[in-house]
């Protein structure tokens, strides 16, 4: 009787210790999936990490950009917006008062970007080697007029020279200075950069007394002149020059 009944435990005991092992097993196992499913795999953290970061070599700098064109040939906006940043950078007034004297610069860094600025280059006064322009006509058999000041870099144009020409006379004239002779006929004209006194004459029509004389700033040379031994049409026209040199 009580070996039958241990039999019986014993059986009760194994079943109840089978059960406790199956039922542990299956919550460990459903534990674990649910757990693993949720934690994603190494191989796919790296691929989150490759699309995530920003590679440094996609970051670039606007400033070391070359100017891009656009499909017809032309700048695209963001160079444009920079060249209009760069022009808004000089103040509008001194542009336009650079503008009204005609000023012009090679480049944007030469263009004054303060009103100082602005004032120095307006102050500037463009040099010029050209002078006045002084007109002699021929009238009749004289020159009108006769004696012409001028200063050095001065232009003297002789008209109305049908049947006349200007040539300078040897030796009335200041040292270094060069000798000329137009041609018969047409209107003739010479700038005239040494001072001193110039004594020319009309070649055909000398020997009626034509001719005249220049003289160009001071009269350097009119020791000279005076004692030039000039006579006849010649004479006539020195002694005109000297006393328009001295009455200056």
């Amino acid at each position: 009787m009580y070996k039958k009944n241990a039999v019986i435990v014993a059986v009760i005991l194994a079943a109840l210790a089978v059960f406790v092992v199956v039922a542990a097993t299956a919550v460990f196992k459903d534990d674990s999936e649910e757990r693993y499913q949720n934690t994603p795999s190494p191989q796919a953290e790296a691929t989150i990490d490759d699309k995530s970061a920003v590679s440094p070599t996609s970051v670039k700098d606007e400033t070391t950009q070359p100017l891009e064109q656009n499909e017809v040939g032309g700048l695209n906006e963001t160079a444009t917006e920079h060249m209009e940043d760069a022009n808004e950078a000089v103040p509008e007034t001194v542009v336009d008062e650079v503008a009204e004297v005609g000023q012009t610069f090679d480049s944007m860094e030469d263009v004054p970007a303060t009103p100082a600025q602005a004032e120095e280059v307006l102050a500037e006064e463009p040099s010029t080697d050209s002078g006045e322009i002084h007109i002699v006509k021929a009238v009749g058999l004289k020159y009108d007029p006769l004696v012409v000041e001028i200063q050095a870099n001065d232009t003297v144009a002789w008209e109305n020279m049908p049947t006349h020409d200007t040539q300078s006379l040897e030796g009335l004239i200041p040292e270094g200075a060069e000798m000329w002779h137009s041609t018969l006929g047409e209107n003739y004209e010479r700038t005239f950069s040494v001072e001193g006194i110039y004594v020319y004459k009309c070649t055909p029509h000398f020997g009626a007394g034509m001719g005249g004389a220049i003289i160009v700033g001071k009269p350097v040379n009119l020791e000279a002149i005076k004692s030039a031994d000039a006579k006849g049409a010649a004479g006539r026209l020195v002694r005109k020059a000297i006393a328009a040199a001295e009455a200056m």
